[in-house]
This record gives C-alpha cells, sequence and structure tokens, in this order.
C-alpha cells in the first residue's frame, strides 16, 4: 500500500501475536511503514528547522517613505501557524509621512481581521543614538486580512494605551534607527 499522507491518515493493519508473517505481509508492513515515514520526513523537512522552512518576504509599508532605508523579513508557516518577523533600517532619506501599516505574507484568520484592537505580536522601536527602545503593538483591524497596524504603547495614568507613530513619535526618527516586529497569528 502506498502512503496516503499528508492527504490522510494511513491505516495499517496490526499484525497480533498469532499471525503468521503472511498475514500480513511481513514485508509488506515493512515497505508500507518505509514509504508513511519517508512521506512525514517529506513533510517535516530537513535541515536547522524542525518544520517549516522560512522565507523572505519585503512587506509594503504603508506611511513609510523608504529611501535609502532598508526592509528585511521572513515568515513560516505550520499548519495555520504563522511566525512573521522583520526589520526596517532607516537610512538618511527614510522618513515616516502618516501611521504605520504592513502587508502580512499570508492573510489573517476572518475572526482575528475583524476584532479591532486584535494584538498579533510586538513592534520595537530603536532609537540607535539614544541606546533607547520603545515598545509597541502590532494590531489586527479595521476588518483587512492582508496588514498590520504598527502602534507604539504610551503610558496613559496607570495604563498603557496604543498610539500612533509618527515622524517624532516615539521619538524623532534618523539615520540607523530601527523599527522591527515580532508576530504570530493564525492564517486565513
Amino acid at each position: 500500500m502506498a502512503s496516503t499522507y499528508p492527504t490522510t491518515i494511513d491505516a495499517f493493519t496490526n499484525p497480533t501475536t498469532t499471525s503468521l508473517l503472511t498475514s500480513p505481509s511481513h514485508a509488506g508492513q515493512h515497505s508500507d511503514l518505509n514509504d508513511a515515514m519517508e512521506a512525514v520526513q517529506t513533510k517535516l523537512a530537513i535541515g536547522n528547522t524542525v518544520i517549516g522552512t522560512y522565507t523572505a518576504y519585503t512587506p509594503t509599508v504603508t506611511g513609510l517613505t523608504l529611501g535609502d532605508g532598508t526592509i528585511s523579513s521572513q515568515y513560516c508557516r505550520v499548519n495555520n501557524f504563522v511566525h512573521f518577523f522583520g526589520k526596517v533600517v532607516f537610512g538618511t532619506t527614510t522618513a515616516i509621512t502618516a501611521g504605520l501599516s504592513a502587508t502580512l505574507p499570508i492573510n489573517l484568520d476572518s475572526a482575528i481581521a475583524t476584532a479591532t484592537g486584535f494584538q498579533v505580536g510586538l513592534v520595537a522601536f530603536r532609537d540607535v543614538s539614544a541606546g533607547s527602545t520603545f515598545n509597541g503593538t502590532g494590531r489586527a483591524g479595521a476588518s483587512l486580512a492582508t496588514q498590520f497596524f504598527i502602534e507604539v504603547w504610551t503610558a496613559t495614568g496607570s495604563y498603557n494605551q496604543n498610539a500612533g507613530v509618527n515622524a517624532s513619535t516615539p521619538f524623532t526618527w534618523a539615520n540607523t534607527d530601527i523599527l522591527s516586529w515580532n508576530l504570530y497569528y493564525k492564517a486565513a
């Protein structure tokens, strides 16, 4: 029997303690198990990643003029779980022109995309010259399954809240400053 994994789970005939080596076929059992194991190994891949492979992806960042800055990011999908991380390193001509959002490599699950304010990960803002890092949120919302919104945490009374990022928030952006994200979400 050829393995049907990963489309379906293989159904093997288990021999009993009184089964002869021909019922089920001993050679057939080894062949079936070898085929199934090969299918599992093919699905799980090889190398340093146990399951899945990271793939380069360049998002479109709205509200940003990249100029001579750089964007680098990668994502990995395992079943419906997506891990997506990346960064923008500012150059001398990079500028934030409006509130920030970026495209996702794989669309969000519709239940997440329609949940305004649903956090899909963390964002960091590094002011290299001051040696300071500010934190924020990668947020779903506005019924968009294709992008995430980038917001910084600000203190209001005893609690933090999300605020928009702009040319001077959370600091005045300059050459070598870094915007980074680490997202994890359920795929559509």
